[in-house]
């Protein structure tokens, strides 16, 4: 009887813990977010230090690419912003293209031509055959020019679980000014932060 006791006592108080683990407050957003991407870059970086060319990217991005949850695949971008090389293999069709032809993509090529720099691009729609991604895209700079760019995309439901939005039952992603990515609908009561990230700026808000 004892024992029966305690059991419920232990799965009422763990309930009680997890209950108050869904609160998320604006500063544990705030902190979470950046520690995300800070981390990503930081893996971008270390790429970037070795100058990958075409024979190399693949084996330098493996080490990073093997440790990011939610990885979905990267490329070796040249100065003009027209794919070099994949990491997956089965991606060999986007060798070649011109990212230049992504309208959402020409404040990001304009910022990168003229003081490169860390980049982070809103969350993808996704579609039938792509699921919703982030992008994150970093320089390799030699004697000071652009020699190339490294680019990432993650599964967005990896940032949204990482820093609990996904728990949350409603929220928007608001990228330069321009909604991205949301979930339910917001009331009156939602909270938000401002994120001052690579290259751009997000507005989360957010509603429990």
């Amino acid at each position: 009887m004892k024992k029966m006791v305690f059991a419920l006592f232990a799965i009422a108080f763990n309930f009680f813990l997890a209950a108050r683990g869904l609160a998320l407050s604006e500063a544990e957003l705030v902190q979470g977010a950046k520690a995300y991407f800070e981390d990503k870059f930081t893996r971008l970086s270390q790429v970037a230090r070795q100058y990958p060319t075409i024979e190399t990217y693949r084996q330098l991005m493996r080490p990073q690419a093997e440790k990011i949850e939610g990885f979905f695949g990267g490329s070796l971008i040249g100065p003009d912003f027209v794919i070099r090389q994949v990491y997956h293999p089965s991606h060999f069709l986007a060798r070649g293209y011109d990212l230049k032809k992504v309208i959402e993509l020409k404040y990001f090529y304009k910022k990168m031509t003229e003081a490169p720099s860390p980049q982070l691009s809103e969350p993808a729609h996704g579609s039938l055959v792509q699921p919703r991604l982030i992008a994150m895209r970093y320089p390799v700079l030699k004697d000071g020019k652009l020699e190339n760019i490294i680019s990432m995309m993650v599964r967005t439901e990896y940032f949204l679980k990482a820093v609990g939005l996904d728990k949350c039952k409603a929220f928007k992603i608001i990228c330069l000014g321009e909604p991205a990515e949301g979930k339910g609908v917001l009331s009156d009561k939602f909270k938000e932060v401002t994120l001052d990230l690579p290259c751009t700026k997000w507005r989360i808000q957010y509603e429990e």
